[in-house]
C-alpha cells in the first residue's frame, strides 16, 4: 500500500508548480509522466490527483486533470462550519471584523469608489427596510463585503467572503433588536460618508463607534439568552489600558 507521506509530497509540489506556473485551462502532464518524473506507480499519482482535486485546483476531463482558478472559499468552509455558538466565538467574530475593518480604514479611505459608495448605500437602505432577521443580516454583511472590497485587498475580501457563514450568524444577533438596527443604519451612514469625503481618522472614530455599539448589543444579548451565563463580549482595551498606564 502507498504510503501517504509519498502521495503529500507530491501533491505539495504539485500544488506549488500549479499555483506558480500555471494557468486555469492548462493541463498537468499525464498519469504517466508524473509516474515516470517522481518515480512512483500511477496509483500514487491517481490518489494525489484526487487530494489536489478536493482542494479545487484541479478537475479531470478526458484530456487529463485540467488546472482550475483556485477557489479560497472551497478550502476554507469545511474549517467554518466548526465554529460554535458560544460568547467566545461571538465575540471573537466581532472583534476579527473589528481588527480587519478599522486596520484597513486608511485603504478604505484611499481607494473607494463610487460603485463601493453605491453598494453600501444600497446594503444600508436593504437592511433597514428587511422584513426578516435573517434578510437584515444579510444586508448587513453585504454592507460590511463591500466595505471590505473599498481597501482593495483580495486576500481580505477573500477572508470576508469565506467567512459568510459565521458573520451573518452574529449579525443575526443585532438584527433580533429593531432599536439597534436602527442605530446600525445611521452608523453606517456615517461611515459612508467618512469613505466619500476621504477622511481616514473620520472613518476610524466612525467604525470605533459602530464596533462599541455591536459590543454593546452582543453584551445585552448574551445576558438574555436563555441558559447564559452571564458572559460578555471581551472589552476592547483602550490606548491608556494598551499602553500600560
Amino acid at each position: 500500500m502507498v504510503g501517504r507521506s509519498a502521495v503529500e509530497d507530491i501533491r505539495e509540489t504539485l500544488r506549488r508548480e500549479i499555483l506558480e506556473k500555471y494557468s486555469a485551462g492548462d493541463l498537468l502532464p499525464t498519469e504517466r509522466e508524473l509516474a515516470e518524473r517522481f518515480d512512483v506507480s500511477r496509483n500514487t499519482i491517481r490518489e494525489t490527483i484526487i487530494h489536489l482535486e478536493a482542494y479545487d485546483l484541479v478537475r479531470k476531463t478526458k484530456r487529463g486533470p485540467m488546472v482550475t482558478r483556485p477557489d479560497f472559499g472551497t478550502m476554507f468552509r469545511g474549517f467554518t462550519q466548526f465554529f460554535g455558538t458560544s460568547a467566545g466565538t461571538f465575540t471573537d467574530v466581532l472583534n476579527f471584523r473589528r481588527i480587519n475593518e478599522t486596520g484597513a480604514a486608511p485603504l478604505m479611505a484611499a481607494y473607494v469608489t463610487e460603485a463601493d459608495l453605491a453598494e453600501m448605500e444600497a446594503a444600508n437602505v436593504g437592511m433597514r427596510e428587511a422584513l426578516t432577521t435573517a434578510e437584515a443580516a444579510d444586508q448587513d454583511f453585504r454592507f460590511h463585503v463591500a466595505l471590505a472590497d473599498a481597501a482593495r485587498n483580495e486576500v481580505l475580501s477573500r477572508m470576508y467572503r469565506v467567512m459568510a457563514e459565521p458573520m451573518r450568524f452574529y449579525l443575526e444577533v443585532g438584527k433580533s433588536r429593531r432599536p439597534a438596527t436602527d442605530v446600525a443604519f445611521e452608523q453606517h451612514a456615517r461611515i459612508i460618508a467618512a469613505l466619500r469625503a476621504g477622511e481616514a481618522d473620520t472613518l476610524s472614530r466612525a467604525l470605533a463607534e459602530h464596533f462599541q455599539h455591536s459590543s454593546d448589543t452582543l453584551a445585552e444579548w448574551l445576558a438574555e439568552r436563555a441558559g447564559s451565563d452571564g458572559a460578555t463580549p471581551t472589552p476592547w482595551p483602550s490606548q491608556d489600558a494598551a499602553a500600560g498606564d
